[in-house]
């Protein structure tokens, strides 16, 4: 009988620890499946991790321009009407920071009329040179009446000087740039086609243009007043491929002896910004530029010597310049005036200018900041041209608008 009951004993203490041993490791290969769960899980976690990294090196941003303008007599006339709504700009800005110092930029617009690529560039601090980057790509000339954002800019359009020597604002190439830190100096060089104007293409001639810009800056804290002052040159070309004949600047036509040649265009210029914290701040600003510009002949290859001579390529000497100045008016208004001159052909004036008039031009602009996002304006334009015997008048071309720029 004792026997029976050690071995019955011990047969319940095997079923026992045979059923232990199951559940154990029953329990071991659902805690198994559960890890190679979590595994998965973390895979994923760390990918979208590296998806939102990227995702935050990201900037967006951009602004819109919607506008209601109404025109003088002279420009209903040629218009047909004589108010409309438009959008002037749309756009929209990528910045994507790769890396520390390495950065890509991306701008399309998509104002009225206009679906166009602005800015396309790729910019990387250069570590071996302190405070120095280098641009290459779609980008704004180095001046400062071009890379003042016009979302920012207290006047709706820049100075006409500026949109005539540099059409369409951009540029192809690449830039090296300065800028100090402990002496506040900026420093600009930039290589480009040269012939970019508006819309993007690849060069049509060789030569390379090159403009350089130098920018100091003095601040006295003590009286509130903070001074940029700097000068700026341009040197570049346009090629003549298809006449040879060239009108100067004072009338007279010289042959080149043969087409395929560079004419040279180049101006200097100069620039000082006044800022002061006075009667709520205020700013003065203004720029100056003078110089010889070129513009090839259009004519076609085949044509007569005649018809090449009756539009032979342009040599003109010109001058321009514009005085801005800004009043803020409480925390939320600004005023704004400006006086710009431009002059295309500074050797010859009235009936002897051949159409190259030049004009005189007041602006006036009152803004209105409803927050950080939203601005409205109002502007009144009254340009004045150079009469002679075909324009025995100025042209009634005044322009009152209202913009509503809504910014993000």
């Amino acid at each position: 009988m004792k026997k029976l009951l050690t071995i019955g004993l011990f047969t319940v203490i095997s079923i026992y620890g045979y059923s232990q041993t199951q559940q154990i490791d029953s329990l071991k290969e659902v805690l198994e499946k559960h890890e190679g769960k979590l595994n998965a899980l973390d895979d994923r976690v760390l990918v979208n991790e590296a998806d939102l990294s990227k995702l935050n090196k990201i900037k967006v941003s951009g602004y819109i321009q919607a506008q209601w303008e109404s025109y003088g007599a002279d420009l209903e006339k040629t218009n047909g009407y004589n108010n409309t709504f438009f959008i002037r700009r749309a756009r929209i800005k990528f910045t994507y920071e790769a890396l520390d110092g390495v950065k890509f930029v991306l701008q399309p617009d998509f104002s009225t009329g206009n679906l166009a690529l602005k800015d396309a560039y790729t910019v990387v601090n250069l570590p071996k040179l302190k405070n120095v980057t280098l641009w290459v790509g779609q980008m704004n000339r180095p001046n400062y009446d071009v890379e003042y954002s016009s979302s920012s800019r207290e006047l709706l359009e820049r100075a006409r000087v500026t949109t005539t020597i540099y059409p369409g604002e951009r540029e192809v190439g690449a830039k090296l740039e300065y800028n100090g830190i402990k002496v506040p100096i900026l420093f600009q060089v930039m290589v480009m086609n040269g012939d970019f104007t508006g819309t993007q293409a690849k060069a049509v001639q060789s030569n390379k243009d090159v403009m350089a810009r130098f920018v100091y800056s003095v601040k006295l804290p003590s009286a509130g007043v903070g001074i940029d002052f700097g000068a700026n040159h341009y040197f570049g070309n346009n090629l003549a491929k298809t006449n040879q004949y060239v009108k100067n600047s004072n009338g007279t036509v010289d042959s080149l002896n043969n087409v395929w040649r560079y004419l040279d265009k180049h101006w200097t210029g100069g620039e000082i910004r006044i800022y002061a914290d006075v009667l709520g701040g205020m700013s003065i600003k203004g720029e100056y530029v003078a110089g010889l510009n070129s513009i090839a002949s259009a004519v076609a290859s085949t044509s007569t010597m005649a018809q090449k001579k009756a539009s032979p390529n342009l040599y003109n000497n010109f001058a321009g310049y514009y005085i801005t100045l800004v009043k803020n008016v409480g925390a939320k208004n600004q005023a704004v005036v400006r006086y710009d001159y431009y002059d295309p052909n500074t050797k010859l004036s009235g009936d002897a200018a051949n159409g190259a008039l030049y004009y005189k031009t007041w602006s006036f602009a009152w803004q209105y900041y409803l927050n950080d996002n939203i601005r409205l304006t109002a502007q009144y334009t009254m340009p004045k041209n150079e009469t002679n015997a075909t324009n025995l008048s100025d042209y009634k071309d005044n322009l009152f608008t209202i913009r509503v720029q809504a910014k993000f």
